[in-house]
Order: structure tokens, then sequence, then C-alpha cells
């Protein structure tokens, strides 16, 4: 993902799905197992394949869900390391 690349919101959105499918197989999840997680597994499908917008409650569900910030949802996959640190000084 590069930064030209995000700046439309297109791509925004397809970056965000591509993150919430890896995050999802990474625990073995099914896109029907996300109804655990109160989101409809239509509307789920929809949002890995970036043809929705999600709310601010959706984001917190579904980093709620994978136990990850919803800042780590829209970490590239390089950033992702939950050991990876910046100190800002």
């Amino acid at each position: 993902m590069t930064l030209a690349r995000s700046m439309t919101p297109e791509h925004l959105l397809q970056d965000l799905g591509k993150r919430l499918r890896h995050l999802r197989q990474a625990r073995k999840l099914r896109q029907l197992d996300m109804e655990d997680f109160g989101l409809n597994y239509k509307y789920y499908q929809r949002l890995e394949s970036g043809q929705v917008n999600p709310t601010l409650l959706t984001l917190h569900k579904l980093a709620s869900a994978f136990e990850v910030s919803v800042y780590d949802l829209f970490r590239p996959e390089q950033d992702s390391n939950p050991h990876y640190y910046c100190s800002r000084t």
C-alpha cells in the first residue's frame, strides 16, 4: 500500500478490506463467524470487498473481534507486528 494509492476513498476501502480478510484468516474465522461479533455476514462480505464505508461503531466492532485497536485496522501489513512500537519524542 503506497501513500498515493491510499489517498482515494475507493483505494482506502479496498486496502481496509484486504486487511480485514488478513486478520480474519489469521484467526481461522469464516465470514459467517463474524455474526458472533454483531456483524451480518453479508455486510461483512461487502466490507472485505471494499464495497461499503464502515461507521465508527462498525470499526470498533471489527477491532474488538480481531483483538486489535481501530488504528491497527488501517496499518499496512508490514507494520502489523504487535511488538512494533514507535516512540514519539
